[in-house]
C-alpha cells in the first residue's frame, strides 16, 4: 500500500514505527503505543495502551471495550517486561502469558497495521455488570493522514542525554473484529493512534480531544507541567487539505467529579497556524476512570478519565456531529486541567 500523504511532514520516519532503545538510567522511561477508536453513531468504541518500563522490569497494558451500554475492562499494570517480545516475527510487540495475548503488526511503516487483543475482560457497567467475559479484539487500521509531531520538546524531564524522545499521534480508520462471550461482530470505525518514547513523568495535568470523521480529524491538547506555562498543541487535518499545526487550545469544559460515565461537557475552541477557528460544543456519551495511580513514585489517585463523547460543530462545520474522545487528568485537590 502506497500512502497517500508524506509520512515525515513532521520529522516522524519510517523507523519510528518500532520500538526505540532506552535509557537505563531513567527510572520513568516509558514506551508506549496507544490506540482508540469508535464507530459513526458512538454506539461501539474502545481503546487499548500496551506500554513498558524498561528500567522497573514491567510492563502496562489496558483494554477498554463499549458496546451496548457495557464497558469491558482488562488492566493489567504489573506484567514481567521479560515476557515482552520486540521487533520479532513482523510483530513491533507481543506478549502471550496467563490467558492475555496482545500484539501489533505493522504493515506499510506509519501507514497500516493490525493491534490484536485476547484475554479475559470484566463488566463494569450494563446489565452484565461484575461478571467476567472472553473478548477479542482486531484492529486492522489504515492510517488517514501523516503522524503528527511537535518534536522531542524543551521540557528536561522528557528528555534523555544520547537517546531518542519523542511522540507522534496518527489518525486512522479501520476494521474492528471484536468478539464478547462468543458473539463475534464487526465495525467500521475511526480513531486515533499514539507512539511514545522517552522518560515520561505522569506527575502533571493535561486535557486531550480527538475527532475523527470523513470531513476531518484534530487533535488537541493542553498539558500543564509544574513550573511551566501550559502547553497548548494539536493538528487539524480536513479530508481534501493539508494537515496544520493548532496555534491555541481552548477548552470550556465542566467537569462532573462524581460521575466517571458523565465526566465532561462543554465548548472547544481551537485556533489553526492558517487562522482557521474550530468550533463545539461537546457533550458525554460515557466514560470510565482509569488506573495510574502506579505511574507516581509516591502512589495516588488523580482523577483520570477518557471519556467517549459526541461534539457538534459551528462556522465551517455548522451541523456536523460526530464521536470523538476526551481524555482528561487532574490532581484532585487543584481543579480543572482544562487551560489553567
Amino acid at each position: 500500500m502506497s500512502a497517500p500523504f508524506d509520512i515525515s511532514q513532521f520529522g516522524i520516519v519510517a523507523e519510528d514505527e518500532y520500538p526505540h532503545p532506552f535509557s537505563p538510567d531513567h527510572m520513568d522511561w516509558n514506551e508506549s503505543y496507544f490506540f482508540d477508536w469508535y464507530n459513526d453513531d458512538a454506539t461501539f468504541a474502545g481503546h487499548c495502551r500496551v506500554g513498558w518500563h524498561p528500567t522497573q522490569e514491567r510492563l502496562l497494558f489496558w483494554l477498554f471495550v463499549y458496546h451496548n451500554n457495557e464497558w469491558l475492562v482488562i488492566e493489567e499494570y504489573r506484567l514481567p517486561f521479560s515476557a515482552l517480545t520486540l521487533n520479532n516475527d513482523d510483530k513491533a510487540f507481543s506478549y502471550s502469558g496467563w490467558g492475555l495475548e496482545c500484539s501489533y503488526t505493522p504493515g506499510q511503516p506509519l501507514v497500516d497495521g493490525k493491534l490484536s487483543v485476547r484475554g479475559f475482560a470484566r463488566v463494569i457497567s450494563g446489565v452484565r455488570l461484575g461478571t467476567v467475559l472472553p473478548v477479542a479484539v482486531d484492529l486492522q487500521l489504515e492510517a488517514v493522514a501523516p503522524p503528527h509531531s511537535r518534536g522531542a520538546g524543551e521540557v528536561e524531564s522528557h528528555s534523555a542525554e544520547g537517546y531518542a524522545t519523542n511522540r507522534y499521534e496518527q489518525p486512522m480508520k479501520a476494521q474492528c473484529t471484536t468478539s464478547i462471550a462468543g458473539i463475534e461482530s464487526v465495525f467500521d470505525v475511526r480513531g486515533e493512534r499514539d507512539h511514545s518514547w522517552g522518560p515520561r513523568p505522569w506527575d502533571m495535568e493535561w486535557a486531550f480531544l480527538v475527532i475523527n470523521n470523513e470531513q476531518f480529524s484534530l487533535q488537541a491538547t493542553v498539558v500543564n507541567i509544574p513550573e511551566w506555562p501550559a502547553i497548548k498543541m494539536g493538528y487539524f487535518k480536513p479530508a481534501d487539505a493539508a494537515m496544520v499545526n493548532l496555534t491555541d487550545v481552548d477548552f470550556q469544559v465542566e467537569y462532573n467529579a462524581a460521575s466517571p460515565e458523565q465526566a465532561v461537557s462543554g465548548t472547544i475552541v481551537l485556533t489553526g497556524e492558517d487562522g482557521s477557528v474550530i468550533r463545539a460544543d461537546m457533550a458525554a456519551v460515557s466514560g470510565t476512570e482509569i488506573d495510574i495511580t502506579h505511574t507516581f513514585a509516591i502512589p495516588k489517585r488523580t482523577e483520570y478519565r477518557r471519556s467517549l463523547v459526541r461534539c457538534t460543530f459551528d462556522d465551517t462545520y455548522q451541523g456536523i456531529a460526530s464521536p470523538g474522545w476526551f481524555e482528561c487528568n487532574r490532581n484532585i485537590d487543584s481543579g480543572s486541567a482544562g487551560n489553567h
